[in-house]
């Protein structure tokens, strides 16, 4: 009898991991078409429970995005739209960051006032005075 149970628990147990397979396989699933928006980086009070874990979870060709206090579906920006670059070359740098992971000031010129550059710093991309 004891053989029987053995044998039980491990076709259940195949089952099981071959299921959860499935279920990353299905997450694959081509994106939509677009970028995300860029969010400008805050502190959230509140972290908001995620809305979507695809694309396709979203309505028409809103994306499942990155927000500004949780995952949320937004409409997406364009990449093939041309982005403003503000004159001049970033400066050197020197370090290296120790955080994992930094936040984004900035993915492009626009995203920074006047003629200030977005460049990649010790810690992420910020707007800096261009040299």
């Amino acid at each position: 009898m004891k053989l029987n149970n053995l044998l039980v628990f491990t076709v259940l147990l195949a089952l099981r991991i071959l299921s959860s397979w499935a279920v990353v396989d299905a997450g694959k699933e081509k994106a939509k078409p677009g970028a995300c928006p860029f969010i400008y980086p805050a502190n959230c009070l509140v972290h908001e429970p995620p809305q979507c874990h695809s694309d396709w979870q979203c309505p028409k060709k809103q994306k499942c995005c990155p927000g500004l206090c949780g995952i949320k579906c937004l409409d997406p920006e364009d990449p093939s739209k041309p982005v403003q670059v503000n004159p001049g070359k970033c400066p050197v740098v020197t370090g290296q960051c120790k955080m994992l992971n930094p936040r984004d000031e900035c993915r492009n010129d626009s995203h920074c006032l006047k003629s200030l550059k977005c460049c990649k710093g010790m810690c992420g991309h910020s707007c800096v005075k261009p040299v």
